[in-house]
């Protein structure tokens, strides 16, 4: 299905299937092991709007090293290459796509890309990764692939967008749809216009699950980003905050990069303030501070909403242990009851019977006189309840046996007040006759 999808993407709109010449060169000098930092300030020359804001951004304090930098030139030697040309990508790949008619909420879309990018350079250090400014690249463009869907299937493009935006899994509504997701359709495309294989492969495999101790190095890039776009606060849908799932996730490729969960929280707390102030450098349009704040203040309360789930969940959870322990310590006690009255009863049975087997050994040697049979008959009586008493107390232990499940089976009890009624029944009719 990819394949077909891939190839009515590009016979509908063949200005995807190459760049702009600038950023072709500059994409062919970066791949190319014998350039030099000479032959991307060359070509980045020839393109005085990307010099421009280049040479803004080198001497913006991100990068500024206290000295003004006014040629290319210089900017490559104060940053260095794989820095700039990275930069000449970003702005220039943020400036083709700016041209395509989307009405996917755009300042939402860069916002939540540059803050993937950023949180994916960071990332990047943290671990040592071999370049932090190949994995700013791909956090901004690994979401590429949905505006290039929307431009080719505008009007199911709608439909899977509201099913996102009411917080379905995007990635499973477009495999219904298509076949195929964003991530897939993105890494066709960059394929297209020759990015390094190694960031087409990370926007393709981001979304997959990632097994425990999968430290191959190909597979380093892909599990940045999907850290990276699972910690970025600013979401491109509206769908609610991802919370159990995305924390497991975390704490496997945490693992599995090496990366220490504590690094990972400051690299998290400190992203808002990051995306705002590069954003400004960048000359990226995510929206005025004023629609930050109330995405801000949106994402908070859907999380103070999820964390009251989850708090109700486990008070419900805590009342359902505590009313089984409660049960459990009832039954403890019965337990304990039963065993404490049956050991009394069973003395009290052992004497009555005791008593009436040394009268009924006096009457049968005649040391006592019985003429009317009544004491024969009572001695009788006595044994029938007593033997009643006895085996009632045996059924009640039972009963509070923990091996035994009985205590639940309203067959048995019905079983034992039938036996013992018999019993009783027996001692009403022996004491009659």
């Amino acid at each position: 299905m990819d394949t077909q999808l891939y190839n009515k993407i590009i016979a509908d709109h063949k200005e995807l299937a190459s760049l702009p010449q600038t950023l072709s060169e500059i994409l062919r000098v970066v791949q190319d092991e014998n350039s030099s930092a000479t032959d991307v300030a060359d070509i980045i020359k020839h393109d005085p709007a990307l010099t421009t804001k280049i040479l803004r951004v080198v001497n913006s304090p991100l990068y500024s090293q206290g000295r003004e930098v006014t040629t290319i030139s210089q900017a490559v030697m104060t940053v260095g290459m794989r820095a700039v040309s990275a930069l000449a990508l970003s702005t220039s790949i943020y400036d083709v796509c700016g041209k395509w008619e989307t009405t996917v909420d755009r300042p939402r879309f860069w916002r939540h890309s540059l803050q993937v990018a950023i949180a994916a350079r960071e990332i990047a250090e943290a671990i040592r990764y071999p370049s932090s400014e190949e994995a700013f690249i791909t956090g901004l463009i690994h979401d590429i692939g949905l505006l290039v869907m929307e431009k080719s299937f505008p009007e199911k493009f709608q439909r899977v967008w509201q099913q996102a935006e009411s917080g379905a899994n995007i990635f499973e509504v477009e495999e219904q749809a298509w076949g195929s997701n964003h991530a897939r359709i993105g890494r066709f495309l960059l394929e297209q216009w020759n990015l390094p294989e190694k960031i087409c492969q990370a926007i393709g495999f981001f979304y997959n699950e990632f097994t425990p101790g999968n430290d191959d190095e190909d597979m380093q890039l892909p599990q940045i980003l999907a850290l990276a776009d699972s910690i970025s606060k600013f979401t491109i849908t509206k769908g609610k905050p991802r919370m159990e799932a995305e924390g497991e996730r975390w704490n496997i490729v945490c693992c599995n990069l090496n990366l220490d969960p504590e690094k990972l929280k400051e690299i998290e707390q400190s992203l808002a303030e990051k995306t705002l102030e590069e954003s400004r450098f960048l000359e990226i349009n995510i929206g005025s501070e004023q629609e930050m704040l109330i995405e801000a203040n949106r994402l908070l309360y859907e999380n103070y909403a999820a964390v009251e789930a989850l708090l109700e969940e486990n008070r419900r959870l805590s009342d359902q242990i505590a009313q089984e322990k409660l049960k459990q310590a009832a039954l403890d006690t019965i337990k304990t009851i039963t065993a404490t009255f049956n050991h009394y009863i069973n003395n009290a049975a052992a004497t009555i019977l005791g008593r009436a087997q040394l009268i009924e050994v006096g009457h049968q040697r005649g040391e006592i006189i019985d003429s009317k049979g009544t004491l024969e008959n009572s001695i009788s009586v006595i044994n029938n309840g007593v033997n009643t008493i006895t085996a009632f107390m045996g059924e009640l232990k039972n009963l509070t046996e923990p091996k035994t499940i009985v205590y639940h089976d309203s067959t048995y009890i019905l079983d034992l007040e039938s036996k013992i009624q018999k019993q009783l029944a027996e001692i009403e009719k022996t004491a009659v006759s």
